[in-house]
């Protein structure tokens, strides 16, 4: 049965790949007191597999292809809520993630000494404590290119390719589980404070007097290029009876009744602007002026700012709300329109039709993606992860298929459209994109690498997986008493932070049930793509520093 269990996932590797697949979900959603492995199971079946015979493996293609789709997606997405960060602490919280990654290689080199542990075994020791599948990608790529320079034969350079994967998952459990044991003993024995989380405001709609002197014969665009960040939407005008589409060349009279869109804070800055509220509520009159939902699945839409599509002067139409996610909010001229958003549009009935192909308002839309931009910055990616970087002691490192991509699409992420190239991908179809390349990088990694680990851990795997433990929980102590007793970190924030520093999902989640707000999501976006990059390079710096 063994024999021919070996011999049928060896001539089969597709078949191969799907097992592993398969047996990781479902290992994956077994509970640990209450802690499940999720999709990182999937490693740990591959391990499983492969440690049935060397003679197991998934081609080279499979995981290095699920690599750059995991961390494209990852940075597309997250490029716009990176670079918004540094606006406010995002250096503050840049440093003190270097800085945690700084020590969690500094560690890993003084254990790699204490026990003597191969350059390889390092690297991969590094990554699995701080849980970052991207670098350990880096690290083998990386192995993998020494060890061809060197001369050295196929299957000489597949076996040390696959030891920072060994490493890595001796020390991957301990290091997501390590993390949610500091979160939970911190919040039980010193109840830190969290900050209170922002209720979602109610959108209100409020008719005005235009009274105010300072605005009698001002334009509607003069007024919110005046008052910016006012935070409301001037919709509709009724001027001598008639009622108008407000657009940015409409000119205010005395008398004239104006619709304005926002919350409660903002209707209070627009009756200082316009004048006193009153009853009339022209906008419940819907014979002339009517308003559609619609969703934005167009690619002529898409990564536009609302101000650039004139809507207006092209469709008679105007946008007063827009629902991103499960949030109403009050778009303004500069607003940047996703996929997936679905927007109020006021106008006229005859114009619906045009609105809704204007927009695309097409569900399937929202989860379909252009893939020629998608090729087009993954090769941008490659070939920046092939650029040589120097570092000191006269040696260099690469991006890689890791840093590469995730560098690009950072910076396609916040660009969203370069001309008629739109970058953005649609949430819904961004989120299975990933899901599929870690899939596919965790089960190519842990076939490949299954025997070799069987081997390890009955050699010397107790003191990797200590090693492993010591490094998560002194980096994640460190930072806890730095950020919140030193820094002054909210604490629902600083676990935000943590959870991207150790780029692990399963810890933002935990953080996120605890804190019942945004706030842990936006300290991980604002710390992910910066400490995934650092820990690519040190990653890669470990094969020269370490060593036993």
């Amino acid at each position: 049965m063994h024999q021919w269990l070996v011999a049928t996932l060896t001539g089969i590797p597709i078949l191969t790949l799907f097992v592993v697949i398969g047996l990781g979900y479902v290992a994956g959603q077994i509970s640990f007191f209450g802690f499940r492995f999720g999709v990182a199971a999937v490693l740990f079946a591959g391990l499983a597999v492969g440690s049935l015979s060397p003679a197991i493996a998934l081609p080279d293609i499979v995981p290095n292809l699920g690599l750059i789709i995991f961390v494209y997606t990852i940075g597309i997405q997250s490029g716009p809520a990176f670079f918004a960060s540094f606006r406010k602490q995002g250096f503050r919280n840049g440093l003190l993630a270097v800085g945690a990654v700084l020590l969690g290689a500094v560690l890993t080199l003084s254990f790699a000494h204490l026990l003597r542990l191969p350059a390889e075994r390092a690297a991969g020791l590094f990554t699995g404590a701080l849980t970052n599948t991207p670098a350990l990608g880096a690290a083998r790529e990386r192995v993998r290119d020494r060890a061809r320079q060197q001369g050295l034969p196929p299957e000489r350079i597949q076996w040390l390719a696959d030891q920072p994967v060994v490493a890595y998952s001796i020390a991957y459990p301990i290091g997501v589980i390590g993390v949610l044991l500091c979160f939970e003993l911190t919040r039980r024995l010193s109840r830190p404070r969290m900050q209170t989380p922002e209720e979602a405001r109610e959108i209100l709609v409020r008719d005005f007097a235009v009274t105010n002197p300072g605005v009698i014969g001002a334009t509607a665009g003069d007024i919110l290029r005046l008052h910016t960040g006012a935070g409301f939407v001037i919709s509709r005008i009724r001027h001598q009876g008639r009622t108008e589409i407000v657009t940015p060349e409409t000119k205010l009279a005395s008398g004239d009744i104006v619709v304005v869109v926002g919350d409660e804070d903002a209707l209070s800055r627009a009756q200082h602007i316009f004048g006193q509220p009153i009853e009339e509520h022209i906008e419940a009159d819907r014979s002339e002026l009517d308003y559609r939902r619609v969703f934005v699945s167009s690619r002529e839409a898409v990564g536009k700012r609302i101000a650039d599509l004139d809507l207006p002067n092209r469709l008679s139409a105007t946008i007063t709300r827009l629902r991103r996610g499960d949030v109403d909010i009050v778009p303004t001229p500069d607003t940047r329109l996703e996929f997936g958003d679905r927007v109020r549009v006021l106008g006229r009935r005859e114009g619906f039709s045009a609105v809704a192909r204007f927009f695309g308002d097409s569900i399937r839309g929202t989860a379909e993606t252009d893939f020629g931009s998608v090729a087009i910055g993954v090769v941008l990616g490659a070939l920046v992860g092939l650029l040589a970087i120097p570092v000191p002691g006269g040696g260099t490192v690469r991006l890689g298929l890791a840093g590469g991509p995730l560098l690009v699409a950072l910076v396609l992420g916040k660009l969203e459209r370069s001309g008629r190239i739109c970058w953005v991908i649609p949430l819904s179809a961004n989120l299975t994109l990933r899901q599929i390349g870690l899939l596919l990088f965790l089960a190519g990694v842990g076939a490949n690498a299954g025997f070799a680990f069987a081997q390890t851990i009955r050699a010397n795997g107790v003191q990797m997986l200590v090693a492993g433990a010591a490094i998560t929980m002194a980096v994640t102590l460190t930072m806890l008493i730095v950020g919140y007793r030193f820094l002054r970190i909210p604490f629902d924030s600083l676990m935000g932070m943590i959870s991207g520093v150790q780029t692990q999902p399963a810890c933002l989640a935990f953080a996120n049930n605890v804190s019942k707000s945004e706030a842990p999501n936006v300290a991980y976006a604002g710390v992910f793509p910066i400490a995934m990059i650092a820990k690519i390079i040190l990653a890669q710096l470990l094969l020269s520093w370490a060593g036993g």
